[in-house]
């Protein structure tokens, strides 16, 4: 364990200057390796071509950002997230239940005798849609009714995780490849449901993806590990992958990296797939209801 125990100080010197920024956003840091929340902007009246640019850049540099209280619409949520990139449809149809295609819904609330979305989605570490040969660039999830105690989001900072390693683990798993699996994350996560149709398993085959990306835009390393979804690193006997995965994703989460985000009605919170996880936490659900929209943006194949 000695190999990934470096001082979190030593990734402090990366952190973004947020000087740096076009001066139409005002951010605050969340955390001295990443994260910023976007301050006094309205979403509700439509971003100019300069206010988008501005938050993608800030979004590659920051990789979280945390815009509160924004009381936009299903089409508005649609539009901004478009201007991100081509969006992304989810495969559990099911749960597709607005009049956009584009929103995944996360609930707990039926309607008429059937969810109106997945219920605890997400309860682990992971990249969205990580099992894809062209995994998702970035998320948009939008608060529409949240809890008042629980149902937080933790989110992990890959680059600073992957920048925390000691150098000879950075050279030990720099080439190497895991297998993820929606399949097999499907059938821990949801033991209880009716499995995967023969349609679903057909657009999610297992996927092999590098343990370290390079970030297309800013040209940084990340570790690109989680929980329940990667299966297996390519080339190791079960016991030896099984424990560096374990060894690997314990690093990632720990305190140093991991930002927690409190959630009230009309949060929107922006990430970047591609070099963060994050994880749902629990609530009760037999008390309070929750109601979560998230958008996908399309990404690349990691490399």
């Amino acid at each position: 364990m000695n190999a990934i125990n470096k001082n979190a100080t030593e990734f402090s010197s990366a952190t973004p200057d947020l000087k740096t920024m076009p001066a139409v956003l005002d951010l605050q840091p969340l955390m001295p390796s990443f994260g910023a929340e976007v301050r006094n902007l309205d979403l509700s009246q439509e971003p100019d071509e300069a206010t988008v640019t501005a938050l993608i850049a800030a979004l590659n540099q920051h990789s979280l950002l945390i815009l509160k209280r924004q009381n936009i619409t299903q089409e508005q949520h649609v539009a901004l997230s478009r201007r991100f990139g081509d969006l992304m449809i989810h495969v559990l149809k099911q749960f597709l239940t607005t009049s956009y295609p584009e929103i995944y819904v996360l609930s707990n609330v039926a309607e008429n005798g059937k969810p109106i979305g997945n219920h605890k989605e997400g309860w682990n570490w992971h990249s969205d849609l990580s099992y894809m040969a062209e995994p998702s660039m970035g998320s948009l999830l939008h608060a529409i009714e949240t809890p008042p105690e629980g149902a937080d989001t933790l989110f992990a900072s890959m680059h600073s995780a992957y920048e925390a390693l000691d150098p000879a683990m950075q050279q030990r798993i720099r080439n190497m490849k895991a297998v993820h699996s929606y399949t097999g994350y499907y059938g821990k996560a949801f033991a209880d449901r009716a499995p995967l149709s023969d349609e679903q398993k057909a657009r999610t085959p297992d996927v092999v993806q590098p343990v370290v990306r390079t970030h297309p835009v800013t040209g940084r390393l990340s570790l690109y590990v989680g929980q329940d979804i990667v299966k297996e690193i390519v080339g190791l006997p079960e016991a030896e992958s099984t424990a560096l995965l374990a060894e690997l994703n314990a690093h990632a989460i720990s305190g140093a990296f991991t930002y927690r985000h409190q959630w009230s009605d009309g949060d929107l919170v922006i990430w970047d797939n591609r070099c963060t996880m994050h994880c749902a936490t629990p609530y009760d659900d037999n008390k309070y209801r929750r109601v979560m929209h998230r958008t996908t943006v399309h990404g690349d194949r990691p490399f």
